[in-house]
């Protein structure tokens, strides 16, 4: 070996000592920048098919559809019925129908608010929402706006199948749909009215805890224990008391707005004949305790901290 050899130093050949640099560092984003309407949406579709379990485990799906076919039975009876029943019959009036479905209703909301608006707050994931265009108010507002389309179609759709059921009892169809056109408006107005409503008192409910068990129950009791009370109350008062009792009843108090804007009468024997108090009590209570409730779940959203 010669000396020049010997005096090499040991170590891999120049060749495996090379090696490459690569810039891991974060860049800025050049694309397209979708904005606070696009992040809104997301957050309502999101919210919406999570209402549905869309998405989810089957069992997020069972009782919000269950629920809602149980509110689809008196519609699918009355059109049973109908292939059955005398022409000229008229099975069920439009305005009736909250009756049967308003418990229903409470207990979607009792399900769907509470984890709608807790589960964020339960997973620490408010703070990624605001950190984008999105703001507090268009967090709630989408939130809202979910929960209230949900409960509008839950009252809406079977409707149309209830009116499809008294015009099948008819001899003529066609006839029947005319004279009964003006039904529509009123059908979809209860129907938002009755939606914002529910929404916003459960959510203003729910807001106030992160827990979705105890959301839950005070939803359930509010609904359940307000409204005995309403019944209670005007059962047992007299004159000007039991007039206006009726209103601390938020079933009682949809059901005299349902009632005002059709422009019928309560039946005789209900709380509402009985309270006797004149519809636009009912559509000015429930516009004043709509707004509240919203006021307290927007002031909740700008005041929790993330």
């Amino acid at each position: 070996m010669s000396e020049a050899s010997q005096l090499q130093p040991a170590g891999p050949s120049p060749e495996l000592r090379t090696g490459s640099i690569y810039d891991l560092g974060y860049h800025g984003y050049d694309g397209v920048r979708l904005g606070r309407r696009y992040a809104f949406m997301a957050l309502f579709t999101y919210s919406l098919l999570s209402i549905w379990g869309i998405g989810r485990s089957w069992l997020a799906k069972l009782f919000p559809w269950g629920l809602a076919v149980i509110a689809l039975v008196p519609a699918v009876i009355i059109l049973a019925v109908a292939a059955l029943a005398p022409a000229e019959f008229e099975i069920a009036r439009p305005e009736e129908y909250y009756g049967f479905v308003a418990i229903v209703l409470a207990l979607i909301c009792a399900v769907a608010a509470p984890d709608l608006i807790g589960r964020d707050q339960r997973n620490h994931t408010l703070a990624l929402y605001f950190s984008r265009a999105l703001d507090r108010i268009d967090y709630a507002s989408a939130k809202l706006a979910a929960l209230v389309l949900s409960l509008f179609l839950v009252l809406c759709i079977p409707q149309v199948f209830l009116q499809l059921g008294n015009a099948v009892a008819t001899d003529n169809l066609t006839e029947y749909l005319k004279d009964n056109v003006d039904v529509i408006p009123p059908v979809i107005a209860t129907s938002a009215l009755v939606a914002v409503f529910m929404a916003s008192l459960t959510l203003a409910i729910s807001i106030n805890t992160s827990r979705r068990a105890f959301a839950t129950g005070a939803v359930i009791a509010a609904f359940v224990i307000l409204t005995a009370m309403g019944g209670i109350l005007v059962n047992t008062l007299d004159g000007g008391a039991q007039q206006f009792s009726l209103l601390i009843s938020p079933i009682g108090l949809l059901e005299g707005v349902v009632y005002w804007v059709f422009g019928v009468e309560p039946l005789a024997d209900s709380e509402l004949r009985k309270a006797d108090l004149p519809g636009g009590y009912y559509v000015v209570a429930a516009v004043v305790y709509t707004a509240i409730c919203l006021a307290v779940l927007y002031r909740r959203i700008l005041r929790m901290s993330v």
